[in-house]
Order: structure tokens, then sequence, then C-alpha cells
């Protein structure tokens, strides 16, 4: 979904930051990577990285985490620690609905996720998209919506 709100397909998160098509008047750091292709611990690097080269821009930053909440090598917790003690406020885009299979992220995945939240805020897109063009599309404007409402100044 990135690739398709950005209109991009290679993003270079330690070079400068980019003005997208979408949101004209916002600098994005987009992270193409997520917990899924990292271990924890390394991907919590890669984001510490990215963060020190950019502390002084005026950039929006973000990156994909996949819920994976089952105490394996690619757990999600860690990073979600690691996030909200940066002392960013963190929007976390919770898109429920698979592209594989009719799978949602069980709602209790969501309130664990919740419990462990101080600094940010989750918003749910449960839009069921199972290999369905139009609903994916249909879902990536909702949260360019949200992203646009959230760069705005609301949803604070």
């Amino acid at each position: 979904m990135i690739q398709e709100i950005f209109a991009r397909k290679n993003f270079f998160p330690l070079k400068d930051p980019f003005t997208p098509a979408v949101f004209p008047r916002t600098k994005f750091v987009v992270i193409n990577k997520s917990n899924h292709d990292y271990l924890p611990d390394v991907f919590c690097t890669h984001i510490s990285q990215i963060m020190r080269r950019h502390a002084f821009s005026s950039a929006a930053f973000m990156l994909m985490l996949s819920l994976i909440p089952d105490g394996g090598r690619h757990d999600a917790r860690s990073v979600v620690q690691y996030l909200e003690a940066s002392g960013f406020l963190v929007h976390y885009l919770v898109l429920a609905g698979s592209w594989e299979d009719k799978r949602m992220v069980p709602e209790e995945e969501v309130e664990r996720l919740r419990a462990k939240i101080r600094h940010g805020r989750i918003h749910y897109f449960d839009r069921l998209v199972t290999r369905s063009p139009l609903r994916f599309s249909q879902r990536t404007e909702e949260v360019v919506t949200v992203i646009r409402e959230v760069l705005a100044g609301g949803h604070r």
C-alpha cells in the first residue's frame, strides 16, 4: 500500500526526505521494511539510524509494522515499545483485512496493541480487501484521508 500511496517503488530513507504528489505540503521519510523483513532488534536499529539522520528535518515518518505478537523471532512488541519510547506521536494505521485471504487481525490483538500505546493513536481500517483491486483502492483512499487529517493537525 505504501507504494500506491506515494506513487513510487523505491524508498531511500537515509537520503533527503521527498515530497509526494498526494501530500504536496509535507516532506516524508518512508521506511519500506518491517519486522517481517528484519528481526525486531535490527529493525529498531535501522529506525534509530533513520531518525537520527533526519532529527532536525520537519519530515513525517512512515514505516511498516507487521502485527506479529506471537513471541517468535519477528514479534512486534519490542518495536512498539521502541516507538513509544521515541518521543514521537505515533499513529498506528491498522489494516485489518489481508490481501491474501479473508483473515482479519483479531480484535484482541488490536486491544493488546492499544494497551501498549501511551503516546500514540490507533486508526483501524476493517475493509475486507481480499484480492479485490477495487476494495484495495478504496482502503488506500481511506488511509490517505486519515493521513491528511493527521498532517492537518487532527487526530492528536
